[in-house]
């Protein structure tokens, strides 16, 4: 199997960031405006792309605030689904360390590339949102 990861810095606290990534309306804000669901461990959210003609579905598996949420993809993309997800904060001097990896790839050369790509400007996209007066 095969993995992603990213590491990157946020100028906000963790408490703010992990909200942003285990909540359906903080997921809406910096990875797709079509997120809906439930946002409890254990429970099922969808994230829908280009007007819903790609949906995924994930599992909450845990969440513990402010440290990590951590996903299971069960429906999705080809070779998505079975694949985890894990969003793991810790606080620096105010700031937070994200520690991302999108786990379980069973070949390193299929969508495994670009999904580390578009991981990459999602990320991007999630600091701006948590260092904007928004989040």
């Amino acid at each position: 199997m095969h993995d992603i990861v990213h590491q990157l810095t946020i100028q906000a606290p963790p408490d703010r960031v992990f909200a942003a990534v285990s909540t359906a309306d903080g997921m809406a804000s910096w990875w797709s405006e079509d997120v809906g669901g439930s946002s409890g461990e254990g429970e099922t959210f969808t994230v829908g792309f280009a007007e819903r003609k790609q949906v995924m579905s994930f599992r909450i598996d845990a969440l513990e605030p402010a440290a990590l949420a951590h996903l299971t993809c069960l429906d999705g993309p080809e070779e998505w689904p079975g694949t985890q997800v894990a969003f793991r904060l810790a606080d620096h001097d105010g700031a937070t360390v994200v520690r991302f990896w999108h786990g379980g790839w069973e070949y390193e050369d299929g969508a495994m590339p670009a999904s580390s790509f578009e991981w990459a400007m999602d990320l991007d996209r999630l600091r701006r949102y948590c260092e904007s007066e928004l989040g």
